[in-house]
């Protein structure tokens, strides 16, 4: 009975990851076919924006904004950004087939399959470059975006005198791989017990 519902739950759960794969391959074609068009239409799209959107504060401009930015380095941040979104969208998807893989012997009936361990240890080194890529490109694009920006003709100069940007890291990713790898030790026991009662039998 429990092994039943257990390939039942497993084979949902690759149809729904399957489903997922999908839209993290579309997130790869579409953020490629985006930097073309960014470098040959971004200046057009940028100049008729009227509002300009720094962190969590958004400013309503009056006027072109090609006059409160560096139109190159806008479009240099855009397509660091399309680029960062590419090699996410392209981990997730692997991370997501990585999962599959490691559901395929559960879809049998047989969670403890030989080298269920290693395939979660791989699971827990790709979320660990996943989360770096994204956090290191959220970082570049942050860099690239904030230099694009003429702040100081935005900003009252007599009341603000100076501007500091304050870059965040976050390590999310580290304490989900931990995680991963601490299962991976979990299932390397359960693949022994499995192995010593196959032999037993």
């Amino acid at each position: 009975m429990e092994n039943k519902k257990l390939i039942k739950n497993a084979t949902i759960i690759d149809r729904i990851l399957k489903i997922l794969q999908g839209f993290a391959a579309a997130g790869v074609i579409v953020s490629a076919v985006f930097i073309p068009l960014t470098l040959i239409f971004g200046e057009k799209v940028i100049a008729s924006a009227d509002n300009l959107t720094v962190g969590e504060l958004q400013f309503k401009l009056s006027g072109d904004m090609s006059s409160y930015l560096d139109m190159a380095r806008i479009k240099s941040s855009i397509v660091v950004m399309l680029i960062g979104a590419i090699l996410t969208a392209a981990a997730v998807w692997y991370c997501l087939r990585v999962l599959r893989e490691i559901l395929a012997p559960m879809k049998e009936g047989q969670p403890f399959a030989s080298g269920m361990a290693d395939k979660i240890r791989k699971l827990g080194w790709t979320v660990l470059a996943t989360g770096a890529i994204a956090e290191i490109g959220g970082m570049i694009t942050s860099v690239f975006e904030l230099r694009a920006y003429q702040l100081d003709k935005i900003v009252n100069r007599e009341i603000v005198s100076g501007i500091t940007f304050n870059y965040s890291f976050g390590l999310w990713f580290v304490f989900a791989a931990l995680i991963i790898f601490f299962l991976s030790y979990v299932f390397r026991y359960g693949e022994a017990l499995q192995k010593e009662s196959d032999e037993t039998l």
